[in-house]
């Protein structure tokens, strides 16, 4: 929870809610509850559409092919339409859709060698508790974790700020 507290947005522990919330619900196969659930989480945060790639991942072989093909359609119109309110809702507003940083970012890191070694090590050290007896672990904190991790990592370097550890919780 202090990851949530340094340098937190509005927008974060929500964010963690809706995530814990919504794979408790797909781990449970509560799909309908989920699907209320989802545009609520779109509104919330745009990387809500990771769940839905964890979905696609997950179900692949665990759902009929109607079904699989339907709750992908269904989150995938939902996100889009969302989307597309908020962008058309705050067009007149100041800012930009996303800002690209990887080499900002690589700068920043570079600049604080000590803040940067203290940075990596906090992360290898989240890696290793996650992975520590990967096998005891269900299947679907394994598939969340390979989904989830790599695809926010990737955000985190190219959208995010350097030392933005709440991106990590």
């Amino acid at each position: 929870m202090v990851l949530f507290f340094i340098d937190c947005k509005i927008y974060d522990l929500t964010t963690a809610l809706f995530f814990a919330v919504s794979l408790g619900l797909l781990a449970r196969q509560k799909f309908g509850t989920y699907y209320v659930l989802f545009p609520l989480a779109c509104f919330n945060r745009e990387t809500t559409i990771l769940l839905t790639i964890f979905f696609m991942i997950y179900y692949l072989k665990g759902l009929q092919q109607r079904d699989w093909i339907a709750g992908i359609v269904y989150q995938g119109l939902v996100f889009i339409l969302i989307r597309l309110l908020l962008m058309v809702r705050f067009a007149r507003n100041g800012g930009t859709s996303f800002l690209f940083r990887p080499v900002e970012n690589l700068a920043e890191h570079a600049a604080s060698p000590w803040g940067s070694l203290l940075f990596l090590a906090g992360v290898l050290i989240t890696i290793w508790l996650c992975a520590r007896h990967w096998h005891a672990k269900p299947l679907l904190l394994r598939t969340a974790f390979l989904v989830l991790a790599p695809a926010l990592m990737a955000l985190y370097l190219l959208f995010g700020w350097a030392f933005e550890i709440r991106v990590f919780a």
